[in-house]
């Protein structure tokens, strides 16, 4: 699978050349005779990226696997806002066969809880999330009421699961 480098978008399968779809930018694909070499190279290149470890997992953590929060906090203030390429390109998509709990797994899930005025501003920031829908995967969207646990009456909070998942 190739991606837009402007918006991250799926590009068509077999073109190879043309404009995405969602943005209209310009794509050009080499001939497969000439991107041997290239694909492989670029496979090594990616794979050492993957395999690269994060300044978030260079953070110290206690013995139950926290991150202090003074080290939380500065690593949060040094993050920079990501393209939205770069947002949908990390995205981890849950399998078509997938059953049971996300959470122990590197499948990305978003999850936001709070009031309707923080739902809606913070939901705002993941809206590029929308146009990772296609032929080959889908949205996974719930949005819903809070109910309180001890009494089983709804909160007027919100909660907001947001995930993509391969098309079976």
């Amino acid at each position: 699978m190739e991606f837009c480098d402007e918006c991250g978008n799926l590009l068509p399968p077999g073109e190879r050349e043309g404009t995405c779809d969602s943005c209209g930018a310009s794509f050009e694909r080499e001939s497969e005779a000439n991107t041997t070499g290239t694909a492989d190279t670029e496979k090594s290149e990616s794979t050492d990226q993957n395999t690269h470890e994060t300044r978030l997992e260079q953070l110290p953590t206690t013995g139950s696997g926290s991150v202090k929060k003074s080290d939380a906090m500065e690593w949060l203030n040094s993050l920079e806002r990501p393209p939205s390429a770069e947002l949908q390109q990390a995205v981890v998509e849950k399998p078509s066969d997938f059953s049971g709990s996300t959470f122990p797994t590197d499948i990305s899930t978003i999850r936001l809880t709070g009031d309707p005025q923080f739902i809606e501003t913070v939901a705002g920031l993941f809206s590029w999330i929308v146009n990772m829908e296609d032929y080959s995967r889908r949205v996974e969207i719930n949005l819903q009421k809070t109910e309180d646990r001890n009494t089983g009456e709804t909160t007027g909070n919100y909660a907001l699961y947001l995930s993509v998942a391969e098309r079976s």
